[in-house]
């Protein structure tokens, strides 16, 4: 057996059920009761109750020859297929044996959350035909990663940018925001993980019933839009240069651009959806409809102007510096980043 998120199986007409938004990724997980502990997440291995929730969302079980036939029936159905695995024994035999009939099946790109621990596995991974492999590093803060993750982030880091090395262009890692990192601890990841050319996903923290974490908030949808925000500007990089100010408590106080700018951007880039792989949009993964919305699943076209103009005034209500810094150094060069913090020195630190 495999699970399969209820909106794909929605969409593969194996279950019928009323959705906000379709997924546009086919979202599969193999492997059994995970051996890892995290303390956030629905399937660890202490978790208290029902395993069958991924953050907000059910996986019920379904045979692989159903679900393989019922691919076949459903061409274009999805833009990817993105396999989840748990930390349990067999997972990287039933992925090699699974990949290529999904793949033939689909005939859509593979991804796959698989935490690689020898470079040979990702050499099978490819092979079999998957496109992308993503290492979930999750906590962004290096003093708490071992109480919620564990192990160590320096050493998840150092794993995810070798095989970034090994495999340009092919890995990627998911952030989640709102364990209780600050938003340098958050930023500064992110800035490390794209200069190394890792594509970055982010996540909202959703408690969910049965883990450690159960009674703990989201993150302040602030802090999460500044950090959309940085992302959307590493990753389009449309300035040769990208400035951030820190506050003395570690917030984004500053990210070098004017109110029009920032303004300008976000219609241009609508970075308040999912940012994941491309045709991820992963609807209500983080979100319950008609709640607080950290990543819509498609652009909200009425919605837009709204959105943009409600975060500028949270910004400006917050403090935000809104200075514009002009931008300097040769063009066609590798992109800046010039720090600041309130505690310490400005710095430029060009990227690889």
């Amino acid at each position: 057996m495999v699970r399969a998120s209820i909106g794909t199986l929605a969409v593969l007409g194996l279950r019928h059920v009323r959705m906000a938004a379709v997924p546009t990724t086919g979202y599969l997980m193999v492997g059994g009761t995970c051996t890892a502990d995290c303390a956030y997440c629905g399937q660890g291995r202490r978790v208290v109750g029902d395993h069958s929730r991924l953050s907000r969302i059910t996986w019920p079980e379904v045979g692989e020859n159903q679900l393989v036939e019922a691919f076949g029936a459903h061409p274009g159905a999805f833009q990817r297929v993105c396999f989840q695995t748990t930390a349990s024994r067999g997972v990287l035999e039933q992925l090699l044996e699974l990949v290529p009939r999904i793949r033939e099946a689909s005939g859509v790109p593979i991804s796959v959350s698989y935490r690689v621990t020898k470079l040979e596995e990702a050499d099978q991974l490819f092979v079999a035909g998957v496109q992308r492999i993503g290492i979930a590093i999750d906590c962004c803060s290096e003093r708490l990663y071992p109480q919620l993750r564990g192990g160590s982030l320096a050493d998840s880091m150092s794993l995810v940018v070798g095989l970034a090395e090994r495999y340009p262009g092919r890995i990627s890692t998911h952030l989640i925001i709102g364990l209780g990192e600050d938003e340098m601890e958050a930023a500064e990841l992110m800035l490390e993980l794209r200069q190394a050319g890792i594509l970055v996903s982010l996540f909202a923290f959703t408690p969910v019933r049965g883990t450690r974490m159960e009674h703990d908030s989201p993150p302040a949808l602030l802090s999460y839009r500044k950090l959309q925000l940085l992302l959307g500007l590493l990753d389009w990089q449309e300035k040769e240069r990208v400035y951030i100010s820190y506050d003395a408590q570690h917030n984004i106080h500053a990210l070098g651009l004017s109110e029009a700018e920032v303004r300008s951007f976000l219609h241009k880039h609508f970075v308040f959806v999912t940012h994941g792989c491309p045709g991820c949009n992963r609807p209500f993964y983080t979100e319950v409809p008609g709640g607080t919305m950290f990543n819509f699943p498609n652009v909200p076209t009425e919605a837009v102007q709204r959105e943009i103009d409600q975060f500028v005034e949270d910004l400006k209500v917050d403090g935000f510096d809104f200075a514009h810094v002009q931008s300097s150094g040769g063009e066609g060069g590798p992109m800046e980043v010039m720090r600041h913090c309130l505690e310490g020195e400005e710095e430029v630190e060009p990227s690889s």
